[in-house]
């Protein structure tokens, strides 16, 4: 898969739906057992071993402001590359490929990149790597 030819995982958080580039994604799988984070903000569950390496998991509607979600199916893994953090979402919709979707204007939201349009409506598309800097920054202000 080149740079120019990826997908969109779609996802849903307090009922609302979400995408992130699937270039920003390592994996997707059940929530994983974890480990507690002390000190963190209320919006980390925990830590995870993912793959022998120590992954934070946050609620990512709680990060976000949405009331927290309470029924979390998935954990979608960051791509290493861009931090060791890991998000859980209430349910994974499906991979939209790129010719499926149009990008709109962003919200003036730093965590968001684009509106998605896609044949059943329009989602946010997050950027992983903003999210992992504004985590980044409520641990280490």
């Amino acid at each position: 898969m080149t740079r120019h030819q990826h997908g969109y995982l779609l996802f849903t958080l307090q009922g609302r739906r979400f995408a992130v580039n699937l270039l920003q994604v390592a994996e997707v799988d059940e929530p994983p057992l974890t480990w507690p984070l002390p000190g963190a903000a209320p919006c980390y569950v925990g830590a995870m071993n993912f793959h022998d390496t120590i992954v934070a998991v946050m609620d990512l509607a709680a990060f976000l402001g949405l009331p927290s979600c309470h029924d979390l199916e998935k954990v979608v893994v960051a791509d290493p590359r861009i931090a060791a953090l890991a998000f859980l979402v209430e349910r994974v919709i499906r991979i939209a490929p790129p010719e499926q979707a149009t990008l709109g204007e962003a919200p003036d939201d730093p965590c968001v990149s684009a509106l998605l349009h896609l044949p059943e409506g329009e989602c946010v598309l997050l950027d992983v790597a903003a999210i992992a800097q504004r985590a980044a920054e409520t641990i280490n202000p």
